[in-house]
């Protein structure tokens, strides 16, 4: 049912969006990347039964192939791997923890985006920042847990799900410990570093690759990540001439993020982070990132995430022209029993709220 929502309320963009990416490649590229995706069909529905089902219902919704949709889900499946770059921050605070991000993209994908918000029977699950007719980059559930994550560029890949049903799965957990836990229990196709955070203040960061799985940075207060690989075991595997040919800006971002920590560590907050994250410092290869010949991508959002008080605020495109939105999500308390009522209101007014 959601699968099938997704896909009938955006079927005019998912064609578009899918002519656009898929009917520009060579027949024979195409017909590859359409064999790799039904065998990655097969591994989610092993790992992630109802993310498969909802795959089948946005093909079925927008009335594409089923291959084609996964694409849409699984970049790993597609040459070249990745043109989206990211810069990231987990942190402590003194009431819980934020993890953020800005996100950067061809500015020609700007307009693919929107914000997701999942409800089952029983009340709020998950609200996902995604590319329309996909299953989602960043985002936060109903206990506080959340997520953002970087590419990383390495040179093993494996059969196994792509990096959004990851996230998806992920979603799913009740905090850090326990999404590190699921994610060293999946076959991971290639390189990718998430950073987590949860309501009681635990954050962690964690560096996937497709031949050592997940590997987690030492303890911190505050942790940054680019697209640079920072653990022994992961820089081993990492393709730097590739690195610097996909984000030549990663090591100046990295740079900038590290050094914000030094200059204004101990004053954690949200608008701490958003000042970070607004830094246009060596632009265009900035935090904040402008498009450039040399990398033509753009910070297409930026979000900050407040774990303990249930908080995402979001600007669309570069944070250091737009303003950040605050959506406060209905967070679930343990004791709460929810009626279809209560449900049913909680989605008017969060989706009034969001709108």
């Amino acid at each position: 049912e959601r699968g099938l929502a997704h896909g009938i309320r955006f079927r005019n963009e998912i064609t578009t969006i899918l002519d656009r990416d898929l009917r520009r490649l060579p027949n024979h590229e195409l017909a590859e990347a359409r064999a790799r995706a039904v065998v990655a069909l097969k591994a989610i529905r092993g790992a992630a039964p109802e993310v498969a089902e909802e795959l089948v219902g946005i093909a079925e919704g927008t009335g594409c192939e089923v291959p084609d949709i996964v694409l849409r889900s699984g970049f790993e499946l597609l040459k070249p791997v990745s043109d989206t770059g990211c810069s990231a921050v987990a942190a402590r605070t003194k009431s819980g923890a934020i993890v953020a991000q800005n996100w950067d993209g061809l500015p020609s994908k700007h307009g693919d985006l929107a914000l997701f918000l999942h409800f089952s029977p029983s009340g709020f699950q998950f609200a996902l920042v995604a590319s329309i007719g996909g299953l989602g980059f960043a985002g936060m559930n109903d206990r506080g847990l959340a997520l953002v994550n970087t590419d990383l560029i390495l040179g093993n890949s494996h059969d196994g799900i792509p990096s959004q049903v990851v996230r998806r799965l992920v979603m799913e957990m009740p905090d850090v410990s326990s999404a590190i836990s699921r994610m060293a229990s999946l076959q991971h196709m290639g390189g990718r570093s998430y950073l987590l955070a949860d309501r009681t203040g635990n954050i962690a960061t964690i560096e996937v690759s497709a031949k050592s799985g997940p590997n987690v940075l030492a303890p911190a207060d505050i942790q940054v990540h680019t697209n640079n690989a920072l653990l022994p075991v992961t820089r081993l595997e990492e393709d730097v001439a590739k690195l610097q040919g996909m984000y030549p800006s990663s090591a100046f971002r990295l740079a900038a993020l590290q050094a914000a920590v030094v200059r204004e560590g101990s004053r954690v907050d949200v608008d701490w982070v958003k000042r970070v994250l607004r830094d246009e410092m060596g632009t265009p290869d900035a935090v904040c990132k402008t498009a450039s010949e040399n990398e033509p991508t753009e910070t297409a959002f930026s979000v900050v995430m407040d774990c303990h008080r249930g908080e995402m605020h979001i600007a669309a495109g570069k944070p250091s022209v737009n303003p950040y939105r605050k959506i406060v999500l209905p967070m679930a308390c343990p004791q709460a029993v929810l009626s279809a009522e209560s449900v049913q209101d909680q989605r008017q007014i969060f989706f009034e709220d969001a709108c």
